[in-house]
C-alpha cells in the first residue's frame, strides 16, 4: 500500500462525511429561507423579496450548517473506529494518521489478512521503531498483532511476550487470554495456562463456553487421556463447544484404548460439523494408530 493509496482511503472517508452532512445543511438552509419569506411577507409586508439582500445570509447559513454537521459526522465516524479495512473493533483509533507509522501498520495489516505473516511481522516491527512516537493504544494494538504473527508462526515465547506487552499497554479483547494460554501450552508453561483457564471458568467471560474444551486439549497435549476425557465429557453434558468436545473425547478415548467408544464419538463429531474436519480426522487417526500400536506392543510383552 502506497502513501497515495492510504491518502485516498482517508479522503473517501472525509467525502462520505461531507455527503452525509449535506442533506442536513440543505434542510437548515430551507428552514432559513422559509423564515426569511415569512419575515418579509408577514412582518415587513413587502410585496417582493430582495434576493440580493438575503442571498449572502442564505449562503453563509448553508456553509456554517454544513461545516457544523460535517464536524459532527466526522466525530461520529471517528468514534465508530471505521479507519481501517480490517478489525476496526480491535484497532480503534490507533494508526489513523497520514504518517509513516500508520502507513507501515496499514501495510502490515493488509499482509496479515492475506496470510503473509512473516512479512506482516516485519512491517509491524518497523511501525514500532523508536523513531516513531506511539500512543499507549498504538503500542497495545501493535504488540497484539506482532503476537498474533509469532503465534501463528509457532514462535510461542515471542508471542507470549507480545501478548503480555499488549495487555500491559491496556489492550483488551476477549480472545487475548485464550491466545496467551494456548501459547503457554505450546511453550510448556502448563501451570500458567491452567491458571488462565481456571480464572475464566464459570464466569461471565464472553468465550466461557470454550474453557472446558480448552482444558481438555491441554491434557491431550500432556498425553493424559483420563483428565482430558473428564473435561470433554463435562463440556458435552453442558453442550459447550459441542462438536469439538465430541472430537476431543474421541481422541481421549483412543488414548485410553477405548477404541469402540472413540469411534462412536469420532463419527458424532463429524456429524455435528466439527471445525476443520480434515485436519481433525488426520489427527484422530494418528492418535488411534499410535494407541493401537501400544496395545499390540503390550500384548507381545
Amino acid at each position: 500500500m502506497t502513501f497515495l493509496t492510504m491518502l485516498g482511503m482517508r479522503a473517501k472517508r472525509v467525502l462520505l462525511c461531507l455527503i452525509r452532512s449535506l442533506p442536513k445543511a440543505l434542510s437548515v438552509m430551507s428552514l432559513f429561507i422559509i423564515g426569511m419569506v415569512g419575515y418579509y411577507a408577514l412582518i415587513t409586508k413587502e410585496e417582493s423579496i430582495p434576493i440580493t439582500e438575503i442571498s449572502v445570509p442564505i449562503y453563509v447559513t448553508f456553509i456554517v450548517a454544513w461545516a457544523v454537521f460535517f464536524s459532527a459526522e466526522l466525530m461520529k465516524y471517528s468514534s465508530s473506529h471505521f479507519f481501517h479495512r480490517y478489525d476496526e473493533d480491535l484497532i480503534g483509533k490507533a494508526f489513523t494518521g497520514l504518517n509513516k507509522k500508520s502507513l507501515l501498520f496499514e501495510d502490515g495489516l493488509d499482509l496479515f489478512h492475506k496470510g503473509h505473516f512473516r512479512s506482516a511481522l516485519e512491517y509491524f516491527t518497523d511501525a514500532g521503531d523508536d523513531r516513531f512516537a506511539l500512543s499507549q493504544e498504538e503500542k497495545g494494538v501493535l504488540e497484539f498483532y506482532r503476537g498474533r504473527c509469532y503465534n501463528i508462526l509457532g514462535t510461542y515465547p515471542n508471542a507470549i511476550i507480545c501478548y503480555d506487552n499488549a495487555a500491559a499497554a491496556g489492550f483488551s479483547t476477549p480472545v487475548l487470554p485464550l491466545f496467551t494460554a494456548r501459547c503457554c501450552i505450546g511453550n510448556g508453561d502448563i501451570e500458567r495456562a491452567k491458571k488462565i483457564y481456571g480464572d475464566l471458568l464459570d464466569t461471565d467471560y464472553e468465550h466461557g463456553y470454550l474453557i472446558r474444551t480448552e482444558f481438555g486439549k491441554l491434557y491431550l497435549k500432556l498425553n493424559d487421556g483420563e483428565n482430558a476425557l473428564k473435561w470433554f465429557q463435562e463440556a458435552i453434558e453442558r453442550h459447550e463447544n459441542y462438536a469439538d468436545a465430541l472430537g476431543g473425547a474421541a481422541i481421549a478415548q483412543n488414548m485410553l484404548h477405548n477404541f469402540k467408544a472413540g469411534e462412536e464419538l469420532y463419527r458424532a463429531a463429524l456429524l455435528n460439523n466439527i471445525s476443520d474436519p480434515v485436519n481433525y480426522s488426520n489427527y484422530y487417526k494418528e492418535i488411534q494408530a499410535a494407541a493401537l500400536l501400544e496395545t499390540h506392543t503390550d500384548a507381545k510383552a
